[in-house]
């Protein structure tokens, strides 16, 4: 047995699904309740490298545009309050 089998064996046994069907989401739980400080570290690091692609965009636009090139953000919808 592999570990991708053993994972979806040992998920699967924790969560019992009713169809038989391990999905993501119970494998990320699984993994974040016995390695906590494993998904900890991973989910660092995919902060850091989306912090760091957001720079380099940054740069490649005022590459392209010149330096004085204005980033703005996307405008969120605004939300509607009922009263």
């Amino acid at each position: 047995m592999d570990l991708k089998e053993y994972m979806i064996d040992y998920v699967g046994k924790k969560h019992d699904p009713k169809d038989d069907d391990v999905t993501v989401a119970m494998v990320a739980e699984t993994l974040s309740k016995e390695f906590p400080e494993f998904v900890l570290m991973i989910a660092e690091e995919n902060y850091l490298r989306g912090y760091e692609q957001a720079l380099d965009d940054v740069n490649s636009i005022r590459d392209k545009h010149g330096q004085q090139a204005r980033i703005h953000r996307k405008e969120q919808p605004q939300k509607e309050t009922t009263s």
